[in-house]
């Protein structure tokens, strides 16, 4: 089994700074892939203090558990200011995104790792945030914004799975035959869905394509996160994977449900934001990046969310696992495209 370099790049980094709080340094992650062209343009300085009013059309893949406090948050600042929020998939999206490019309908793209947006970074404008410097990593050309890291754990439904004995204690449990017959595995699409595509990186990156392969025989693909979750938490099947926060909110209020960190490795994203070129109000979009880093922000994420904040002076939420004792696994940077195809090539050979 290859071995998981434990607390390394990222992980380690998000364990010094927002475990601690602000007592370690900025993480090191391996260099996400670059797009071809000239590099961004330098970055406006932050937007001008002045009354803001009209629209901001964000997208987003994140559910309203997460976007309604924030929102809520967001609009007591900025009370001119409405938000519409365009929900899909991240890989719907970007797909959008590349398609709107001569006539943008959003201003704000929310979700999604740095990788996503360096390779499509032809379709965002580049902004220098007062808060970018807060944060536990920042893109030096200022074109995606982190705010939140997300380790992902392996759902259970304790009603289906009663015996503690059948659960899984690993990744490498999931290519189990047994899975197959009990009723399979829900994993959502990474075409579609960017938590989808988060988990399957960090499983390749920890095994290869050939041990995916092996765990698609016994999969059920979702046509999005929202899916794969709903799907554990309804019986439809015993098992899928949860982002953290959700599962802990679950956990806590009584879904037959329980969440496993993997003892091989903890697959994990890191979660950005960033304004989509040429956005018809992209002075509002430049205010929701300020305040989306803002530690008001990130106080309201930490209390009502229960996501793990990427500011250097928040803290993680109580009753939340110690990332101390997790195997983060340190993602290789593979771009969309790739995990997409890879993930419909094999699943094509698993279904043979």
């Amino acid at each position: 089994m290859k071995h998981v370099r434990k607390m390394k790049a990222i992980a380690f980094g998000v364990v010094m700074a927002v475990a601690l709080a602000g007592c370690g340094s900025a993480p090191q992650q391996p260099a996400a892939g670059k797009a071809g062209g000239s590099e961004p343009a330098p970055a406006p300085t932050a937007a001008a203090k002045k009354e803001l009013s009209g629209k901001l059309v964000i997208y987003t893949g994140a559910g309203p558990e997460i976007t309604d406090p924030l929102f809520e948050g967001f609009k007591k600042k900025y009370p001119n200011i409405k938000p519409e929020l365009v929900k899909a998939g991240s890989g719907e999206l970007l797909a959008r995104i590349a398609a709107e490019k001569d006539n943008p309908g959003g201003d704000i793209l929310l979700g999604g790792e740095p990788y996503a947006f360096d390779t499509s970074k032809q379709y965002f404008d580049a902004y220098e945030s007062p808060t970018d410097k807060d944060m536990i990593r920042q893109d030096p050309n200022h074109i995606w914004h982190v705010w939140t890291f997300m380790p992902q754990a392996i759902l259970v439904n304790t009603k289906l799975l009663k015996d503690q004995a059948e659960w899984p204690k690993t990744l490498k449990d999931l290519s189990d035959p047994k899975w197959k017959a009990k009723g399979k595995i829900a994993f959502a699409d990474p075409g579609k869905s960017g938590t989808g595509a988060g988990i399957l990186n960090g499983i390749v990156s920890l095994y290869d394509w050939n041990f995916v392969e092996q765990m698609q025989k016994n999969i059920e693909v979702s046509p999005g996160s929202d899916a794969m979750f709903a799907a554990v938490k309804d019986g439809a099947v015993p098992l899928g994977f949860i982002n953290e926060d959700l599962g802990a909110k679950w956990e806590q209020t009584g879904v037959p449900v329980k969440m496993i960190f993997p003892s091989d490795g903890v697959t994990n994203t890191l979660d950005s934001l960033a304004v989509i070129k040429g956005a018809k109000d992209a002075d509002n979009a430049k205010a929701f990046i300020d305040y989306m880093g803002s530690k008001e922000a990130h106080e309201i994420m930490k209390d009502q969310v229960l996501r793990r904040s990427t500011r250097k002076d928040v803290a993680p939420p109580q009753g939340l696992a110690d990332l101390s004792k997790l195997k983060m696994i340190e993602n290789k940077p593979m771009t969309r495209d790739e995990l997409s195809s890879g993930f419909n090539t094999h699943l094509e050979n698993a279904r043979k």
